[in-house]
């Protein structure tokens, strides 16, 4: 236990060194504070740029509920750059040899990943929060409302994150490369956009977590609409995570 904190430690502090936790803080803190606001002036600079002569219906009071849906927008795009960022955890290491000394001091593989695993996924959570904060903070002083599921559904688009980075470490694992760690999480996410297709495939489709939400906070979906596909990828994350604890305990460094 203590060389899974001492290698959790390192990660983290490998995070600040590179400024990647630092990125990611402005990043989501600086799309949390713009998806209220966006919320609350995009009717008028829409009203402002439209030709003239062209009428086009719009809400003349933006709603609270109009600031969510810019936060579940925009959260892809930050997902993206995360990924992106942390695509490098393992292989740059492994390219460098710098693994195979403390592998041979006798660290255990199992640490060096697991250590890799909770130091993003906590990075992945703070940002989250900040975002979710400040998308909260500012909504209620700028559109105040009342919405249901407003916790549960960001909960679903969290896990849904937590999900790609176990398929982001798996695929670096595999590949030993930058571009096959990116690879992987891209190629599984087109994959469950494809089935989103399928409606009777919906409910069991870990992407409802990451497409539903808004529907969530409209009481068009409910909780239990959630439940199979938050089985199926806990069910998913797990096997994610041992396989790359497999595939790393028979890699050759």
């Amino acid at each position: 236990m203590r060389a899974y904190f001492a290698m959790t430690k390192k990660e983290f502090l490998e995070s600040i060194r590179t400024y990647r936790l630092f990125l990611i803080a402005a990043v989501f803190l600086l799309f949390g504070m713009l998806n209220p606001i966006t919320a609350k002036i995009m009717p008028e600079l829409l009203s402002s740029f439209m030709p003239e002569g062209l009428t086009v219906t719009l809400t003349e009071n933006p709603r609270a509920i109009d600031s969510w849906i810019q936060f579940y927008k925009n959260m892809p795009t930050q997902l993206i750059l995360f990924l992106i960022l942390f695509s490098g955890v393992l292989t740059n290491e492994l390219s460098k040899g710098t693994l195979i000394h403390l592998l041979t001091k006798g660290l255990a593989r199992k640490t060096v990943i697991l250590s890799k695993f909770t130091a993003a996924a906590c990075i992945w959570t703070a940002g989250y929060l900040v975002c979710f904060g400040a998308t909260f903070g500012y909504t209620m002083y700028l559109l105040p409302g009342k919405l249901p599921n407003i916790a549960f559904s960001a909960f679903c688009m969290w896990l849904f994150g937590v999900l790609l980075i176990s398929l982001l470490l798996l695929g670096g694992i595999a590949s030993g490369s930058i571009y096959g760690a990116l690879l992987l999480p891209g190629g599984f996410l087109g994959l469950l956009m494809l089935l989103q297709m399928i409606p009777k495939l919906t409910k069991y489709n870990p992407y409802l977590l990451a497409s539903g939400n808004v529907s969530l906070l409209t009481s068009q979906l409910e909780k239990t609409d959630f439940s199979v596909s938050i089985c199926i990828t806990f069910a998913l994350l797990i096997l994610f995570l041992s396989g790359s604890l497999l595939i790393f305990d028979k890699k050759q460094l």
